[in-house]
């Protein structure tokens, strides 16, 4: 048995069990847990300085217009102040000068547009009428002042359309090149079946097919193809088939 006072205030307890000569069974005061903070996940800091340039000019506005002013109440320093307002001053003026200058530029094309206009009308006119007196045709003038229009001959046989698909609110658009022929003729059929079905004819790019789902509520995967078409017609190959899911 060890020497020395044994206190009962130290751990020791009279019906605990244990000898004298060994250590107090002591219940350790429990280590409170210790808890991280989490990071905020997909969390993005965006730059204040707007994106678009229009936005960035009323932003430069109002920061020329604040920024002296806000200094002094947030105790910053008078030259550095003026010194932003300077800096997006000059931004603001050139941003002006530009604007000016594109104003001028889509008016320059405005009018440059107009006089093409009236100018072409006029050189058809009377090209129109050269062409019918009689020492034209032996003149050689159609070739001088390259008025002749330039012909391409349409092989019907290996003719084929490209066409594209996207979805538009309760239907599928169809945009494709006519390529010297008439119009289109528009084929669909669901994804995996063999057979293709007209759905339409089109003159004019694009066609807008309003086919309703086969089973309502029921999203399809649909393909398009098109031919050409020359007087009421079908000509040339099929062209490449285009792939779509409608949901209605």
């Amino acid at each position: 048995m060890p020497t020395g006072v044994i206190r009962l205030n130290e751990g020791w307890t009279l019906n605990s069990g244990q000898h004298f000569n060994e250590p107090p069974h002591v219940t350790l005061p429990a280590t409170p847990p210790v808890h991280h903070r989490r990071k905020e996940a997909n969390v993005m800091t965006l730059d204040y300085v707007p994106k678009k340039r229009s936005d960035r000019y009323i932003w430069y506005k109002n920061l020329s217009g604040n920024v002296v002013a806000e200094a002094v109440k947030f105790g910053g320093v008078a030259g550095d102040a003026t010194a932003v307002k300077t800096a997006v001053d000059g931004v603001v003026t050139k941003m002006d000068d530009t604007n000016t200058a594109q104003d001028a530029v889509d008016s320059a094309r405005t009018l440059e547009s107009d006089a093409e206009k009236a100018a072409l009308a006029l050189v058809r006119a009377k090209v129109g009428s050269w062409k019918k007196l009689s020492a034209w045709a032996a003149s050689g003038s159609a070739q001088v002042l390259e008025v002749v229009g330039s012909s391409t001959t349409l092989d019907t046989a290996s003719y084929h359309t490209t066409l594209t698909a996207a979805l538009v609110p309760g239907g599928v658009k169809l945009a494709f090149t006519k390529k010297g022929v008439e119009g289109v003729v528009i084929y669909s059929r669901l994804a995996g079946t063999a057979s293709w079905h007209k759905v339409g004819s089109c003159n004019h790019s694009p066609f807008i097919d309003h086919t309703p789902l086969a089973q309502a509520g029921v999203p399809e995967q649909r393909e398009y193809m098109a031919r050409g078409m020359v007087k009421d017609a079908e000509i040339g190959q099929d062209s490449d088939a285009v792939t779509v899911t409608f949901a209605g």
